[in-house]
C-alpha cells in the first residue's frame, strides 16, 4: 500500500497555495489546516449571482457568467460540507434560484443556461437545436439527482410534498434509466451522491443502492491503464471507505489510490484527463489551470480519507 510522502503533499500544498483558484485554496487549508469557514464562504460568494445562483465558470468548463442548475448544486455541496445551514444567505438564495428554475412540465433542471453557447465552454456542453438535452438524457439524472439531495439536506426550505414527489419520480428514472453505467459514468456518479444524501427517505435510498450495486462491478473500469482516459475509474465513484459500494470494488480501490500516489506530476498536481478538442485554446488552458486545483484538492483528500497521507 502506498501513501503520498510528506515532501509529496508538501508539492501539492504548495500548488494550491500560489496558482489554484483562490476558492480552492480556501477549501484546501480548511481542510487540511483548519482555517476558518468565512474564507471559503468569501471566495464562494464571488460566483453568486443576483438571482441566487453560482455560475462565473464555478465549473470551468461552462465560462458563462449566468447562473445554472450545475453550478449552483456544487455551490450547495460545498455550503453542505462547511455546515451552512438553511439560515445561510448563500443556501437560501441558492434553494430559491433552483425553485424558480425547475421545469415545471418535465419536473427537471436544464444543466446550463442557453447563453453557455456565447462563451467558452467544452465541446459537450455546446447545445445545437436541443442537443444538450439529448446528450444528458432530458436532464433525468444530471443535474437533478444530485440536487434533489442537496434539497433533502435544506429540506427546510422547501415543500414537503412537493421534494417526496420529485424525489420519487427520480428515483424511478434513475431505475428505469439503461445508461447507467455507461460512458464516463458521470449519471452513476450523481446516482450515488443521491443515495448517501442526508436526509432521503430510507425506501428511496434502498431502492437506489439496489440498482446503483447491481451496476458497479460491471461498469467500473478495472485496467490502470485506461484510467488516464474518460472512464468509470474506481475512485470517480468512491471517494471514502465508507461508500456504500466500496465493498464491491475494494481491491480496485486500493489499486487506484497506488495509482494515483504514483501520477502524482514534479510540479504536486493530478491532472485532468480530458480538454476542450482545438476549441477555444487559450481560455482551455486557463481552465486547465483551475481543473488541477480541483482535481489535486480531490485528490489530496480521498487519500486523506483513504489513510494514505
Amino acid at each position: 500500500m502506498k501513501r503520498l510522502a510528506p515532501e509529496a503533499f508538501d508539492r501539492a500544498g504548495l500548488f494550491l497555495k500560489t496558482q489554484a483558484r483562490p476558492l480552492d485554496r480556501a477549501l484546501f487549508e480548511y481542510r487540511f489546516e483548519n482555517a476558518p469557514v468565512d474564507r471559503v464562504t468569501t471566495e464562494l460568494a464571488r460566483f453568486r449571482n443576483e438571482d441566487g445562483g453560482f455560475g462565473h465558470a464555478l465549473e470551468p468548463d461552462v465560462r458563462t457568467p449566468s447562473s445554472s442548475a450545475l453550478a449552483t448544486e456544487i455551490g450547495l455541496t460545498i455550503l453542505e460540507e462547511l455546515g451552512c445551514g438553511v439560515d445561510h444567505p448563500l443556501v437560501r438564495g441558492a434553494v430559491r434560484y433552483l425553485l424558480e428554475t425547475l421545469d415545471e412540465q418535465q419536473q427537471v433542471w436544464r444543466v446550463i443556461p442557453t447563453d453557455a453557447n456565447d462563451h467558452p465552454h467544452a465541446p459537450w456542453w455546446h447545445d445545437e437545436e436541443g442537443s444538450l438535452a439529448r446528450t444528458f438524457d432530458d436532464f433525468i439524472v444530471i443535474p437533478r439527482a444530485r440536487i434533489i439531495g442537496q434539497l433533502y439536506h435544506h429540506a427546510g426550505l422547501v415543500p414537503d410534498d412537493w421534494l417526496a414527489e420529485l424525489a420519487e419520480r427520480t428515483v424511478a428514472d434513475i431505475e428505469a434509466f439503461a445508461g447507467l453505467g455507461s460512458g464516463g459514468g458521470d449519471t452513476l456518479a450523481y446516482g450515488m451522491e443521491l443515495a448517501q444524501a442526508e436526509g432521503l427517505p430510507s425506501p428511496l435510498r434502498e431502492r437506489l443502492l439496489r440498482r446503483i450495486r447491481a451496476v458497479v462491478p460491471e461498469a467500473v473500469e478495472r485496467d490502470p491503464a485506461k484510467w488516464n482516459t474518460y472512464c468509470i475509474a474506481p475512485l470517480k465513484i468512491v471517494s471514502s471507505p465508507q461508500s456504500p459500494v466500496a465493498d464491491l470494488i475494494w481491491e480496485d480501490l486500493q489499486a487506484h489510490l497506488d495509482y494515483q500516489v504514483d501520477h502524482q506530476t514534479e510540479a504536486g498536481t493530478w491532472e485532468p484527463t480530458w480538454s476542450w478538442r482545438g476549441m477555444y485554446p487559450e481560455v482551455w488552458e486557463q481552465a486547465k489551470l483551475e481543473w488541477r486545483g480541483q482535481l489535486t484538492l480531490r485528490t489530496l483528500t480521498t487519500l486523506k480519507n483513504f489513510g494514505r497521507i
